[in-house]
């Protein structure tokens, strides 16, 4: 092929095999089997390589200009934008413009004019078959308390464990899917590192806790909790009223001492996996801990960088004592629409819309 010049694609495709094979041997190898041709010469492979090294590009970053990329919004520069983002959604302006060899603002533009807009991909949680019905089933019953006693929502302490890690937490922020349509794109992710396993219980009166497990968290410690800390923390702000327990189905939660314990402290009046009230699977668009509190408290935790584990348990308690009475009864009251909407949905997932 010698110096017969190189499209984009093909030189890209040069880059790909080299990365792949580390042998300009094995570049022209690849080259003859997949376009049947001649390959090029050995100084033009390299001299893509070294480019790509330099400037992190396979154009010609010195074609009659300084060597920014092209401004321009030409039919024709506009359409190989469009294209390439039609390939290729989820990727960001930049990386568009690295490839297109147009300016990253004029990337936005074009991608503007067409009528793209940047989608962030929401985390929702995967449901089985027969999760729907159940779903419907509590909402129902949530729906129907409400009517029956305005001040129903203030009865019930929504309870939860979560994880903080030093790491951090995983940033959504930096995915994102190009389109002319919402893709509804989710993303499951699991980061299993070690770190502070923590238990809360929200309501319309206060935040109860934090409380802190000691290693991981199981039925017997929550058992020992529950007398401990959790019941009597509950007294403090509820004293002898009635009030109904939410947990989820986890195995602490399931485990058997502890369904006799909520049996016998809270007749007929706890939330839970084979509870009085089932709480449907897989839910955690009903709970305020999981759709609010966690995320909050999080968010603000990691802005301060905790260097190790007792500062991030400090850091939590400071966090969990800032949060006002006022958004804790507006994310209390928020689970009656989220049920409305579950409703509409058939028990279906919502929050994607």
């Amino acid at each position: 092929m010698g110096d017969v010049r190189l499209s984009f694609e093909e030189r890209k495709q040069v880059i790909k095999w080299y990365w792949k094979f580390e042998n300009v041997n094995e570049v022209q190898r690849q080259w003859r089997r997949e376009y049947d041709t001649e390959p090029p010469s050995r100084l033009t492979i390299t001299r893509i390589r070294d480019k790509f090294e330099v400037h992190g590009t396979v154009c010609d970053v010195h074609k009659g200009h300084s060597g920014r990329p092209r401004t321009a919004t030409s039919d024709e520069s506009s359409t190989a934008v469009l294209e390439l983002f039609q390939r290729s959604p989820n990727k960001s302006s930049r990386q568009g413009a690295r490839e297109s060899d147009v300016s990253a603002s004029s990337v936005l533009r074009i991608l503007k004019r067409g009528k793209y807009r940047v989608y962030i991909p929401r985390l929702v949680q995967q449901l089985n078959d027969d999760d729907p019905d159940r779903r419907l089933q509590f909402c129902e019953w949530i729906q129907e308390m409400v009517i029956r006693e305005p001040g129903f929502m203030g009865s019930i302490i929504w309870s939860d464990e979560a994880q903080f890690k030093l790491n951090g937490t995983v940033n959504r922020h930096n995915c994102v899917y190009w389109g002319e349509e919402n893709p509804h794109i989710t993303i499951e992710k699991a980061v299993n590192l070690p770190g502070i396993n923590v238990w809360c219980g929200l309501s319309s009166r206060g935040l109860i806790g934090p409380f802190r497990f000691e290693g991981t968290v199981t039925g017997i410690n929550y058992l020992t909790m529950l007398p401990d800390s959790i019941f009597p923390a509950i007294r403090a702000l509820y004293g002898n009223n009635d009030f109904y327990f939410q947990q989820d189905g986890a195995p602490p939660h399931y485990h058997r001492d502890v369904r006799a314990y909520l049996d016998q402290n809270l007749s007929g009046q706890w939330i839970g996996r084979r509870g009085p009230i089932e709480f449907p699977a897989r839910s955690p668009d009903l709970t305020p801990l999981d759709f609010f509190l966690w995320g909050t408290v999080k968010d603000e935790v990691y802005k301060r960088k905790p260097r190790n584990l007792d500062i991030l348990w400090n850091e939590i308690q400071a966090v969990c004592r800032e949060i006002s009475l006022d958004v804790l009864i507006r994310s209390t009251e928020s689970v009656v629409t989220r049920t409305q909407k579950i409703i509409d949905a058939a028990g279906h997932q919502f929050e994607q819309y």
